[in-house]
């Protein structure tokens, strides 16, 4: 094809949803240009949604770019005198452990930062090496512009239930189904990670830990944070299998609910309650709760 026939990028990004866009986008542009950047006149995204980089898997990288130099371009947007990277930030990474000068690199022309994200979260989501709190966040923060203010897990409820949804959020959903291949629930089930304690997120992420996404479902349906960090425990230090945390969080939820000190509260604050409602019931309210409250402490001197 002749240099001046060399289309570029299309501005209709058709092939936005296809599992193979990053490589496609990076075909059309290598055809019409690649640059040599200057290293240091480069910075990552703030909001790039990868946070983590494995040191050693770096460390490898950089070694092969030594010997045989980046053979894919990384993807930039210009920002002032410097650029701003969109995709191959840890190739950007390696080339510095490496003592290179220049990057070869994809300028592309967009303000939109939708045509941004779009293709972070698809280089993000291809990614072998992204961890389960990573993907969680990715998908997270990919929704959030479209959901007007509400909760994502809820909303990703409702579209799988067939509820009202705001229109763009469920435009954006339908095609991030179809761009990852997995279902609605499958998203719901990613974003839930998102509700455990931070503790237990670090445990999910970590690769040396037992704590699987069938665990992390048992796990949620425990209310009480300390309770899902004492079985957390329990799954690294005893190995347990998903069926036997199932078992152990049905265990837990029913010791709760046998509580004997729970039936009691509910009792005084009837006693409560009634005697606000009846002001003839007022004084024998009060002297109901003065008997239980010097049987309570003497009780408690006791224990």
């Amino acid at each position: 094809m002749p240099a001046n026939k060399k289309r570029g990028l299309p501005k209709s990004f058709k092939r936005r949803y296809e599992s193979d866009y990053v490589e496609e986008l990076a075909n059309e542009k290598i055809l019409y240009k690649v640059e040599a950047l200057d290293i240091n006149s480069i910075k990552p995204d703030e909001n790039q949604p990868r946070k983590l980089f494995d040191e050693e898997s770096l460390k490898e990288l950089a070694s092969s770019i030594k010997e045989k130099g980046v053979l894919e371009p990384i993807l930039v947007r210009k920002d002032g005198s410097s650029y701003v990277i969109i995709s191959g930030e840890r190739r950007w990474r390696a080339s510095i452990l490496a003592g290179k000068d220049t990057i070869p690199a994809i300028v592309i022309n967009t303000e939109n930062e939708r045509e941004v994200k779009e293709i972070q979260i698809i280089e993000n989501l291809q990614r072998k090496d992204i961890t389960p709190i990573e993907r969680a966040r990715t998908i997270k923060e990919y929704l959030e512009p479209f959901a007007e203010g509400k909760r994502i897990k809820t909303l990703l409820i409702n579209y799988r239930r067939g509820r009202d949804v705001p229109e763009k959020f469920a435009h954006t959903v339908s095609a991030l189904c179809k761009l990852t291949g997995k279902s609605p629930m499958t998203l719901i089930r990613w974003v839930s990670l998102l509700d455990l304690p931070e503790e237990i997120q670090k445990k999910v992420d970590d690769p040396l830990s037992p704590i699987t996404a069938r665990h992390v479902e048992h796990l949620l349906k425990l209310d009480d944070v300390k309770t899902m960090m004492n079985v957390a425990n329990l799954i690294e230090k005893e190995n347990l299998s998903s069926e036997e945390t199932e078992q152990i969080v049905k265990k837990s939820k029913k010791g709760i609910s046998k509580d004997p000190i729970e039936p009691l509260m509910k009792r005084i604050e009837r006693i409560y309650k009634s005697g606000l409602k009846d002001k003839k019931k007022k004084s024998k309210t009060k002297e109901e709760l003065l008997r239980l409250k010097a049987f309570i402490e003497e009780l408690l001197k006791t224990l």
